[in-house]
């Protein structure tokens, strides 16, 4: 049986196929280019395998706007991409003019995982961006100048020492990436051995499914082992599993056909006020993010129901529709694509 834990380099990674981390960068010449992809660096090369990073929106949204939403995702054939942006340190010599050596360098990571395991994609984009943050925000453009001259035709004797620098660089920055999503996986099935969310119990179904050991997380015995995590509890009934509600959830939305506005109903399905909310509403043409709604909310209490309202487009069918938490993490309880074409409409 294949070991997800397993360290041994000369291995085939068994997170293949389950968990791919790409690590990219803005160049001032050729645009956005892959700096690194786990567990596969040769999978850049591949245009089929790339094209979902290609288009992903992520792109097309400044670093403060993006910052705001969390992150930003993209569903493709069976896989979420969860993308994130930032900015950090940079003294290398740009290529552009306008530009000077401390301009920031633009980093963006997207971490795809098959849709079901979606689920663990908001804790695991945000968890990756901290450990790279925390650990290379010095070092990153020294990776992407060695990256940069490997180009030169003549390898000078500076050129080599800065690719080889840039190399050992990329050698801890895979490390790292490798540390940190296996770890996460080895939290995510310990934390989920009471889990009550169908969607949870079906993610973790589903890297057991795949042949991954984890019997040697916890002692077999003890309430951490793998084995003791309930898939279906047998002590539930299934109206009781099946009654089990989502955090934030939209009871219906309704297109109102004579205004051209559009009636989104969500409820508050947790126990506790919610509080400093940020409402939007945006749609999505050729890459771009336009906000046609934003509202503020001081108060949400616990069961309360939620009318919010927003005007449409004229020949726009497809919406985002977020609730972010206003703190210091912006954490988003909801995100949902808005189809108008799949919705019931109403009459003025």
């Amino acid at each position: 049986m294949a070991d997800l834990f397993d360290s041994e380099p000369s291995e085939k990674s068994a997170l293949e196929g389950v968990c791919v981390v790409y690590i990219m960068y803005f160049d001032e010449e050729q645009g956005h280019v892959p700096l690194l992809i786990y567990p596969d660096d040769t999978l850049k090369n591949n245009k089929k395998f790339m094209r979902p990073i290609k288009y992903h929106s992520i792109w097309f949204l400044a670093v403060d706007e993006e910052e705001a939403l969390d992150h930003i995702d993209l569903e493709y054939k069976g896989y979420t991409y969860f993308g994130k942006k930032f900015r950090t340190k940079s003294k290398r010599k740009k290529r552009r003019a306008g530009l000077e050596e401390e301009t920031p360098e633009t980093i963006v990571i997207i971490i795809s995982l098959p849709t079901d395991l979606d689920i663990f994609g908001d804790e695991l984009i945000y968890t990756m961006t901290e450990k790279i943050r925390e650990n290379f925000k010095d070092q990153l453009f020294e990776v992407i100048e060695g990256e940069i001259v490997k180009d030169a035709i003549i390898k000078t004797p500076k050129i080599k020492e800065c690719i080889e620098k840039g190399t050992r660089i990329k050698v801890f920055l895979r490390e790292l990436i490798e540390k940190t999503t296996k770890e996460f996986f080895k939290k995510v099935v310990k934390k989920q051995s009471d889990a009550i969310s169908i969607k949870k119990q079906k993610a973790i179904s589903y890297i057991s499914l795949k042949g991954f050991d984890f019997s040697h997380i916890g002692d077999i015995k003890t309430e951490d082992a793998f084995s003791n995590i309930k898939i279906f509890d047998p002590n539930k009934n299934n109206e009781e599993i099946l009654a089990v509600k989502p955090p934030i959830q939209i009871s219906s939305i309704n297109l109102i056909e004579d205004s051209q506005e559009i009636e989104i109903t969500v409820q508050n399905n947790t126990n506790k006020e919610l509080v400093n909310l940020n409402i939007r509403m945006t749609h999505v043409k050729e890459f771009f993010e336009k906000e046609i709604m934003f509202q503020k909310l001081d108060f949400w209490y616990p069961g309360e129901e939620l009318l919010f309202i927003s005007p449409i487009i004229p020949h726009i069918n497809e919406y985002l529709f977020f609730i972010i938490e206003d703190n210091n993490d912006k954490k988003r309880l909801i995100s949902t694509k808005i189809d108008l074409n799949t919705l019931n409409k109403i009459k003025g």
